[in-house]
């Protein structure tokens, strides 16, 4: 009977454990998911999927906070982060160039108005 208890036991703290690593371990699988969907599909999101795609990334960051890791997990976890950051980054680099171009007609614009409209006046 005392076998079979231990037995029981053993089970139980086993599964508990299992299901504890499962837990540490799913937010690096999402966050494994999340960098390779981020990096195979990201030229073609519109704003609001680089919205969604930032949420996304904060909330498995705020999940792997959660537990602890082995150095080996980290640099891991660390290197994965440093992969989303990138592209974050180049998005954002994109955005400035693309708003900078779009400001520099503007102005280019306004001065060939303001050279046109002085043109016109001194007449």
């Amino acid at each position: 009977m005392k076998c079979a208890y231990r037995l029981i036991a053993l089970i139980a703290i086993l599964g508990l454990f299992i299901s504890c690593m499962d837990l540490k371990i799913n937010p690096l699988d999402k966050m494994e998911s999340f960098t390779e969907e981020l990096e195979q599909n990201s030229a073609n999101y519109t704003q609001e999927d680089w919205d969604v795609a930032e949420n996304q990334y904060e909330l498995i960051c705020e999940e792997l906070d959660q537990y602890d890791y082995t150095d080996e997990e980290l640099r891991h976890i660390g290197k994965l982060k440093g992969r989303c950051t990138a592209i974050f980054a180049k998005h954002v680099v994109s955005g400035v160039k693309r708003d900078l171009h779009r400001f520099g007609q503007e102005v280019e614009g306004f001065f060939e108005g303001v050279k046109e409209g002085l043109d016109d006046n001194s007449q």
